[in-house]
C-alpha cells in the first residue's frame, strides 16, 4: 500500500507540473523521476514544443516522442544536445544531481568567470549580488 501510495503522489506531481499550465509544487524528491519525464519537463518549462527541441538538438521529432515516454534512450552525444538545448546539464536529465549543483548553465557560465577574476573585483561583485538579493527577498510576497 505504502508504494502504491508513493507512486500515485509521483505521477501527481508530474501530471501538475507537465499538464497544468506548468503549476509548479516544490517537490525535492526527483529520484523517482525517468530521464523521459525530466526532458519533458524541461521542454516545457523552457516552452517549445517536440518540434522545435528535435530541430535545434538535430533529431527526429519522433526520437524527442519517444524519448520523453521511456521508449528509448538518447545516445550521450544526443543527450548532450537536448541537455544544450534546454539549458540543463545532462547530470540533472540523468537524474544526478542534487540540490546544491546551479542549474542553469548561463548562470555557471558566468560565476566561473567571476572566479577567475581578481579578489578585489569578486568582493565588489559580491556585494552587488548581495544588495540584489536582499532587495528580491525584501519585495517577496510572503
Amino acid at each position: 500500500m505504502q508504494n502504491f501510495l508513493a507512486n500515485f503522489f509521483h505521477f501527481f506531481v508530474v501530471y501538475l507540473l507537465i499538464d497544468k499550465q506548468m503549476c509548479f509544487i516544490t517537490y525535492h524528491n526527483y529520484t523517482y523521476m525517468t530521464l523521459g519525464e525530466r526532458i519533458k519537463i524541461a521542454r516545457m518549462q523552457k516552452k517549445i514544443n517536440q518540434q522545435a527541441l528535435s530541430n535545434k538538438a538535430n533529431v527526429h521529432q519522433k526520437n524527442i516522442s519517444k524519448y520523453e515516454n521511456n521508449g528509448v534512450i538518447p545516445s550521450a552525444i544526443t543527450l548532450k544536445n537536448i541537455a544544450n538545448v534546454l539549458g540543463v546539464t545532462t547530470d540533472y536529465l540523468l537524474g544526478n544531481e542534487h540540490d546544491d549543483v546551479i542549474k542553469d548553465t548561463l548562470l555557471l557560465k558566468y560565476l566561473k568567470k567571476v572566479d577567475k577574476m581578481p579578489d578585489d573585483v569578486k568582493k565588489a561583485l559580491m556585494t552587488v549580488i548581495e544588495a540584489y538579493i536582499k532587495n528580491h527577498e525584501i519585495k517577496k510576497p510572503v
